[in-house]
């Protein structure tokens, strides 16, 4: 069977057509909410995060996080020892926000504390440590793969 130029146009440009609306019905599926719904104001407050990043870095060092297959440990620095802290930890996944989990400040005297990752999904999560000591406020994030 031989086809004309004019069958084999008609051919391409049904293929065409098809893939057009495979594509129209695939992207209309995707998930395009927000990653944060106040990002405006975030933005607008970033000059804060700056300064407490700078104030992170006058610290003796950063603080230490480390991901083991059940619980993710935070070392805060010895400028913590005896002093009453205040803050949150964020365990911030950028893939899907119904997996981002809020945790307080809770530091053993070790200067440790640990967060168990039995409930967390696998995969890339940002630790967002934000606190306050002294009347100063601090901030330290860091990339963490939950596996």
């Amino acid at each position: 069977m031989k086809f004309s130029w004019g069958t084999g146009i008609f051919i391409f440009i049904v293929l065409f057509m098809g893939a057009c609306v495979a594509f129209f019905i695939f992207a209309s599926r995707q998930d395009n909410s927000l990653v944060e719904s106040d990002y405006y104001a975030r933005g607008l407050k970033y000059e804060e995060v700056l300064q407490k990043m700078r104030n992170t870095a006058t610290l003796s060092r950063s603080p230490g996080i480390q991901v083991d297959r059940d619980r993710i440990s935070i070392r805060y620095p010895d400028e913590f020892k005896g002093i009453s802290v205040m803050g949150t930890v964020c365990l911030y996944r950028p893939s899907d926000k119904k997996y981002d989990q809020v945790i307080p400040v809770a530091i053993d005297t070790a200067l440790l504390q640990q967060i168990p990752a039995s409930g967390l999904h696998k995969g890339k999560y940002i630790v967002k440590l934000d606190w306050t000591m002294n009347n100063r406020s601090y901030y330290f994030e860091k990339e963490i793969f939950v596996e």
